[in-house]
């Protein structure tokens, strides 16, 4: 049966967000319907709200909800169940569909992928994952992007070892999922560069041993290596020209003969064209690794649940910011002005 529901959409690009009221049709055969409890507000949606887009846009790729209806071919969960929805799809032969909806005045909504800024969303099976009793928490929404994206770039793009040096720079809520993995994982130096003097204190929460705050130091990556001798992996979270070129100038160098350099990890999304000189990355055997999600898979969803589990990963010290769908203005704007410690959920 078809259901009414609330959800966040932007006419066009650069326009405002309005919460509108739409009309759910009934799962196809691949389609689960979830009533949404929470969700993350990402720094990804504010670059899809700027990006250009001639249609109606849809928001939102972290959830956490109940599952009220599946189509009929969908078998790996039931209605009752606790699920996240991730853009990260499940493995599979079928390409999933992104999801879109029509609405009252005749024009489609689309999404790149999945949309959760709404109280119900309607999305393809492969991009919904079964949740054990124990996960049943808001603040789980946020591990289907945040932590897949900081804490995924090193167990898979460039997994940390025991003893490893990192540098991380961008302490929001990827930049601390990366911290909390390199800690986890066993490294013995983590480096946290930012430039927010608060946010560089809480990164300590989650094992920064050190920090940086490149608002007062010139040379970020002078004083890493000079704390360091070079880190053995840097984590680019921001995506700006300058902290890539910090991030490759902080990792160790190799030599001819010997052992190859440090890997570079870029995270965060650029805006533009991003200009490197690559001598230096050539000349000391650097590696320079890019990542989308953290190379992640839906398995790996399950072991930062754990993590959180077993009190490895402090879930709800990292969401610091709650909102209602009414709020979601506001909580977009205290993302884009930087008044976000750690990471930000929408609860219904």
């Amino acid at each position: 049966m078809p259901m009414n529901t609330r959800i966040i959409v932007q006419d066009a690009t650069d326009g405002p967000l309005a919460l509108r009221e739409v009309t759910l049709p009934d799962p196809g055969p691949h389609d689960v319907l979830v009533q949404i409890h929470a969700t993350g507000v990402c720094q990804s949606q504010l670059f899809w709200m700027h990006a250009d887009h001639a249609e109606p846009m849809l928001f939102g790729h972290e959830g956490y909800g109940t599952v009220l209806a599946t189509g009929s071919a969908v078998t790996h969960i039931a209605v009752g169940e606790a699920a996240m929805i991730t853009w990260v799809p499940r493995a599979d032969d079928r390409i999933p569909t992104r999801a879109s909806i029509d609405l009252p005045d005749g024009r489609t909504a689309h999404s790149p992928n999945v949309y959760t800024w709404a109280e119900h969303a309607l999305v393809d099976e492969l991009y919904v994952m079964p949740l054990p009793p124990e996960s049943r928490e808001d603040v789980v929404s946020v591990v289907g992007c945040a932590v897949v994206t900081g804490a995924g770039a090193l167990c898979n793009a460039a997994p940390v070892e025991p003893g490893n040096t990192v540098a991380v720079f961008g302490a929001g809520g990827v930049g601390l999922s990366a911290v909390a993995a390199a800690s986890i994982r066993g490294a013995s130096r983590i480096v946290a560069v930012d430039l927010d003097a608060e946010k560089l204190a809480f990164a300590k929460q989650f094992g920064a041993t050190d920090t940086i705050d490149a608002s007062v130091t010139d040379n970020p990556a002078a004083a890493i290596v000079e704390l360091t001798g070079g880190v053995d992996i840097a984590v680019d979270c921001v995506g700006l020209t300058s902290t890539t070129v910090q991030a490759l100038d902080s990792v160790r160098a190799g030599r001819v003969g010997g052992r190859r350099g440090g890997t570079v990890v870029l995270v965060g999304l650029p805006k533009g064209l991003t200009e490197l000189n690559l001598a230096g990355l050539i000349g000391g055997q650097k590696q320079l690794v890019g990542t989308t999600a953290g190379g992640c898979g839906q398995d790996d969803i399950g072991t930062f649940l754990d993590w959180h589990t077993e009190g490895l990963l402090d879930l709800n010290t990292l969401v610091t910011n709650r909102y209602t769908l009414e709020d979601i203005d506001r909580a977009v704007s205290d993302l884009a002005a930087g008044r976000v410690l750690g990471r930000a959920i929408v609860t219904m």
